[in-house]
């Protein structure tokens, strides 16, 4: 759903609502008015005329007559804002005749003039907001800007000059708007009683004093409000001057008079900048948005979240612990029933025993020689390899699978080659090497080193 602009206008019993929404890049509007004879009644009013409820992207904008503000224009060196908003109150303390006690200030962005900056400033008394915020049914939230009559009607007049003619049944206004913004206006209370042509005659007399003062000449007029009959209409017509038709781009020729102070604030709403507008609706008046209003209800839900997790984390933790004792208790269990159906006793694997079992008995044929090879076998080669006749004695028998390295001393070197020959002509071995022959510490016997290598086709 797109964002509605919704101007609103209370006088004199009568609340006057326009609409303004964009739809398919056209401004569609929407004009409601009704009455009402009381406070009460003109918060249930204004719930009709708005459809209910306004939906949290709705922009509201209402304005207080111009006869419950002061207006002054204040000179600084400075622009900034923190400097501008400490210096409005003293500023103001000494132009005003009366004290800031319970008054609200807003003013308008500052604008370069000669070697300093214009600041329009505009102060209400906080009575006047409350009594106007009472006739809205949701005065928390909306209206969200609450400007001041004639500068909330700029920015839907554009940047042409003029003077703007704003007559309500209870005031008169009239404003000399120049490059967009209000140089000077003149205000009239209490215009119930007094009749078109008295009126005629003070708006006349103040149109010149303000061109005269502005060095301005036959300014084209707005002109708009209730409280323009069709009397006081003609008579601004005879005066010759050209009268500015009200927003003919949006609302053409189907905006009256009395329903133009509503529209052009739902219009100055779509156009304006918040920053560049007045609004009373600071301090103790502040607008609170949906999301601020719900925040109280909102850390009470987070809260109550919060304790439910918690909760649910304690439960679940308490839930792991039973579950955990639980299951070292069955574990006990099957152990102590474990143990009374098994004997006591060290467990054997039976299966891996005999595989032990099995590659020791294989490591123990191969050394006994078993399949025609290990260490018998070579035993037995060396035993047919000595002669009866040799004097020869094995000091050292060193066995593996793929050869076997002997030491000893015989007599004679010859008795060493002899050996060597008869080895090397036996099948079992490969190669037979003399690794070392020398003689004895006696001089007499010959101590000698063989190597045996074992074929690997036998």
């Amino acid at each position: 759903m797109s964002k509605r602009f919704i101007g609103v206008d209370l006088e004199g019993g009568e609340a006057r609502v326009v609409f303004l929404q964009m739809v398919a890049g056209k401004i569609k509007v929407d004009f409601k008015r009704q009455h009402y004879d009381s406070v009460e009644e003109s918060r249930a009013v204004l719930q009709e005329l708005l459809d209910g409820r306004t939906a949290l992207t709705d922009r509201m904008v209402t304005a207080l007559p111009a006869r419950v503000g002061l207006f002054r224009r204040l000179h600084f060196p400075f622009r900034e804002k923190r400097k501008i908003e400490a210096a409005l109150p003293l500023s103001l303390s000494a132009q005003l005749p009366v004290s800031l006690e319970d008054k609200l200030v807003s003013y308008l962005p500052p604008r370069p003039c000669d070697n300093d900056y214009e600041v329009d400033t505009v102060v209400v008394n906080t009575l006047e907001v409350a009594d106007l915020l009472e006739h809205f049914p949701d005065a928390e939230q909306n209206p969200g800007r609450i400007d001041i009559f004639p500068f909330a009607l700029l920015p839907a007049l554009g940047e042409q000059d003029g003077v703007l003619i704003y007559c309500r049944r209870v005031e008169v206004v009239v404003a000399l708007v120049l490059q967009g913004r209000i140089e000077d206006y003149r205000l009239l209370p209490g215009t119930s009683e007094m009749r078109d042509e008295e009126l005629f005659d003070f708006i006349s007399q103040q149109v010149s004093q303000l061109e005269y003062a502005a060095e301005q000449e036959e300014l084209p007029l707005w002109i708009m409000g209730a409280g323009v009959t069709d009397h006081l209409y003609a008579y601004l017509q005879q005066a010759g001057r050209i009268i500015l038709p009200l927003a003919p781009e949006v609302f053409a020729d189907n905006l009256s008079r009395d329903m133009a102070p509503a529209a052009l604030l739902a219009l100055a709403e779509l156009r304006g900048n918040k920053v560049g507008q007045l609004n009373f609706r600071r301090e103790e008046f502040a607008a609170r948005g949906e999301l601020q209003m719900m925040r109280p209800k909102l850390i009470v839900a987070a809260v109550l979240l919060l304790l439910v997790l918690f909760g649910g984390a304690l439960t679940m933790h308490m839930s792991y612990m039973q579950k955990s004792a639980e299951q070292a208790e069955l574990a006990e269990q099957v152990n102590r029933i474990f143990r009374q159906v098994i004997p006591t006793g060290v467990v054997v694997d039976i299966p891996l025993q005999m595989d032990r079992l099995r590659q020791q008995l294989q490591a123990d044929v191969q050394m006994l020689g078993l399949d025609g090879r290990g260490v018998v076998a070579v035993l037995r080669e060396l035993s047919a390899a000595v002669s009866a006749d040799l004097r020869v004695e094995l000091n050292d028998f060193n066995y593996s699978a793929d050869e076997t390295r002997i030491a000893g001393s015989a007599e004679s070197f010859d008795a060493v080659n002899q050996i060597a020959e008869v080895l090397a002509a036996r099948q079992l071995f490969q190669e037979v090497t003399i690794t070392n022959a020398r003689l004895a510490s006696d001089n007499v016997r010959v101590d000698f080193e063989m190597r045996l290598a074992v074929a690997t086709g036998r």
